[in-house]
């Protein structure tokens, strides 16, 4: 047999699930996958709808699966962005073994019609080049891009470490020093993630006690930030490190983070560099190609009206 079938969540299937995710997003030059515990945490909660978890299987053989989260209020953050008056669903998208493109299409009907009989009244997702697929199916769907969304486009920009480091001056770039620096980098914090001051100051003392903290770096001029910086590894990978957060005023300020975090990385022996290149660093994007980034993935927050 060949028949697909959908099946919603049952007690149990979490840890295919999570066998099943990491197969797909082996390749992806941003990996990341909910954890056994996460599931099972989610899945035991009393606010969570089975319907809502969704399961597609082939000859018993479990090959997709997609999940919705109902009560966001877009899914996503970032300055600017407003809140509604009505919660939506965030939606993860279908991720199935290959070969399986009837099971994509399969869950993202189902799920859209689980959600519309619950009177959600939009979906949000994010769709990536990296995600085989991903931009078509949401467009055949009808989800349209969120133009407005304030961190404007998104760009993945990759730096091989198998390079050397870059013989570029680096000197107004200081280690972070938490009494010194806590208050002018929780505003840049909360800022950009629309955290308040407390919970900017809770996340910054967080990454730099952290163990995997490759760089934590700042600019400061006359008093004033002018540049900060923080990297990790991936929590799946650790060869691959991300700038989780990165600005700069002025395109020397970035230039000088960025050579020092590379400089870090190598230091580390990883294997790349990840930069998330939105909002503001959009108009400093000739930096990563001058200094030998290469553009390897886009992404975008797609949303589609169910009212």
């Amino acid at each position: 047999m060949n028949e697909y079938s959908i099946k919603s969540y049952e007690t149990g299937f979490e840890e295919d699930q999570v066998r099943l995710g990491l197969e797909v997003i082996k390749d992806w030059v941003w990996p990341y996958q909910y954890n056994l515990e996460f599931l099972k945490n989610l899945y035991s909660s009393t606010d969570f709808d089975p319907n809502t978890a969704l399961f597609c299987f082939k000859d018993k053989r479990m090959v997709g699966f997609t999940l919705a989260r109902i009560g966001v209020q877009a899914g996503v953050v970032g300055p600017g962005v407003k809140k509604r008056a009505k919660l939506g669903a965030n939606l993860d998208l279908p991720r199935v073994l290959p070969n399986n493109e009837k099971a994509e299409n399969l869950l993202m009907g189902r799920i859209i019609e689980k959600l519309k009989m619950k009177k959600v009244p939009f979906i949000q997702t994010r769709a990536s080049t990296m995600h085989t697929n991903s931009i078509e199916l949401v467009r055949k769907w009808g989800f349209n891009e969120v133009k407005d969304y304030p961190l404007g486009y998104k760009l993945y920009y990759y730096y091989d470490l198998k390079k050397e480091n870059i013989k570029e001056n680096k000197e107004d770039v200081e280690r972070f020093e938490f009494d010194r620096d806590i208050e002018y980098c929780a505003i840049s914090v909360s800022n950009f993630f629309k955290r308040t001051l407390e919970e900017a100051k809770k996340d910054i003392e967080e990454i730099n006690n952290s163990e995997d903290l490759v760089s934590h770096l700042v600019i400061r001029k006359k008093g004033m930030l002018e540049g900060y910086c923080y990297a990790l590894p991936n929590n799946l990978n650790k060869d691959i490190i991300a700038t989780f957060h990165l600005e700069a005023s002025k395109e020397k300020y970035l230039k000088q983070l960025l050579v020092q975090v590379i400089d870090d990385c190598l230091k580390k022996g990883s294997k790349y560099l990840l930069i998330d290149v939105i909002g503001g660093l959009l108009k400093f994007e000739k930096v990563f190609l001058n200094l030998g980034f290469d553009e390897v993935a886009t992404w975008g927050i797609y949303e589609k009206d169910l009212s």
